[in-house]
């Protein structure tokens, strides 16, 4: 399977997991069209990508906008690999869709990534127990200003329960300060979430948990991928990881 392949199936299978891994959270098919939603109140936790090319894309992008309508959610999403789907693409324009953020999909052999950093005073801890979920959304709502409230419940016990997600956090002087989740899709590992809280930055945090989140499966995938932001593009450059495809996404205003 081709490598841009092989993370567009693992990218599906993590849509899904995603939103099993949220109490009320669920995944339906549209027509060659994946909705997954958290049922939670922000736009970035509910969305919709293409599993293949629909019969009649116009009406399989409607069906997906009814399916959000259908439960409430006042906007709608969806994220598209450049150039793979073509017929979805210009349906997204037909339909007034707004192009509101891109990025690439960067990734990388596990077995080629560096030795994890020893950084001084910091410690990286797996999320086992429900007490460490507090840490993980602590550092989501300092990082990513995610609201307390949907922190909560979209880092909730299932995370814990689901052998296909790990999380880490980073400590600094007794106080979490970087997270990172790791998601066993196929043989692949997805890496989401990597964060710092601001005062902690430029000392090597973002790198480690990277690195640990890849190696989180240890024998059980081969490839580790991930999106990242453009502040974070040059750190994972360093670390070995390579452009394979860019994403759009677009809304409905």
């Amino acid at each position: 399977m081709e490598l841009t392949d092989r993370i567009v199936a693992a990218g599906l299978e993590g849509e899904r997991v995603r939103a099993e891994v949220v109490e009320g959270g669920e995944t339906l098919e549209v027509d060659g069209l994946l909705v997954s939603l958290s049922n939670l109140p922000a736009s970035e936790l509910n969305g919709t990508r293409v599993i293949r090319e629909p019969d009649d894309a116009p009406t399989a992008l409607e069906a997906a906008r009814a399916v959000f309508r259908g439960r409430g959610h006042p906007f709608f999403g969806i994220e598209v690999e450049v150039g793979r789907h073509p017929a979805v693409e210009d349906a997204i324009r037909a339909a007034g869709l707004t192009r509101v953020d891109g990025w690439p999909t960067m990734a990388a052999p596990i077995g080629g990534l560096p030795p994890e950093p020893v950084l001084p005073d910091i410690e990286i801890r797996e999320a086992r127990e429900h007490h460490d979920l507090e840490a993980v959304r602590a550092v989501e709502v300092a990082t990513f200003g995610t609201p307390r409230d949907i922190a909560e419940r979209f880092v909730g016990s299932r995370m814990l329960e689901d052998d296909r997600v790990r999380m880490f956090t980073a400590w600094l002087d007794r106080e979490p300060v970087g997270e990172a989740s790791a998601y066993l899709l196929h043989d692949t590992v997805g890496i989401f979430g990597v964060g710092v809280v601001e005062a902690a930055r430029r000392r090597g945090i973002g790198a480690a948990l990277t690195l640990r989140a890849s190696r989180a499966f240890e024998d059980r995938a081969d490839l580790a991928w991930l999106q990242p932001s453009e502040m974070a593009r040059r750190m994972y450059a360093n670390l070995g990881f390579r452009p394979v495809s860019d994403w759009e996404v677009w809304i409905a205003r």
